[in-house]
């Protein structure tokens, strides 16, 4: 429809940040920002902001207030995206801020319909441990008692 896809780099960014935080969500928006460089003609300075500051957001995101259920991975993705778009804005102006809002919008739709199936795999496939009431797992190895 009207061309459009979802932008799988800035999901995939997105459901590393939320599974493994911030550090890896960084890393993985640096490597995504460059492929996407690579093959758009978008500023690379935007792109690593975009990318890499979603991955940081979402990471710390993960750490507070993620919740595996599906619906609310797919509002997240979709206001991830609103917000990578408009700080995308901000380096690369658009000649026609109407037909800018339509394409945006239903990027961000697809992306979030896209990351119902992609965020059940992740969850399987970028496991993320489970805290405890008393911390990560491993902890009470570390206490010892008398």
């Amino acid at each position: 429809m009207l061309g459009m896809a979802p932008d799988l780099a800035l999901v995939l960014v997105t459901l590393v940040g939320l599974f493994h935080g911030a550090e890896e969500g960084a890393w993985t928006g640096l490597v995504s920002a460059l492929t996407v460089g690579a093959l758009t003609s978008f500023p690379l300075g935007g792109l690593f902001v975009t990318y890499m500051g979603v991955g940081v957001a979402m990471g710390l995101l993960g750490q507070q207030i993620f919740s595996d259920r599906i619906p609310v991975l797919m509002l997240i993705v979709f206001v991830a995206l609103l917000v990578a778009r408009l700080v995308l804005l901000v380096f690369v102006p658009v000649p026609s801020f109407g037909a800018w809002v339509l394409a945006t919008l239903l990027v961000a739709l697809y992306s979030a319909l896209a990351a119902a199936p992609l965020g059940w795999l992740a969850r399987v496939v970028l496991h993320r441990p489970a805290m405890g009431l008393t911390g990560p797992p491993g902890a009470a190895l570390l206490t010892r008692r008398a």
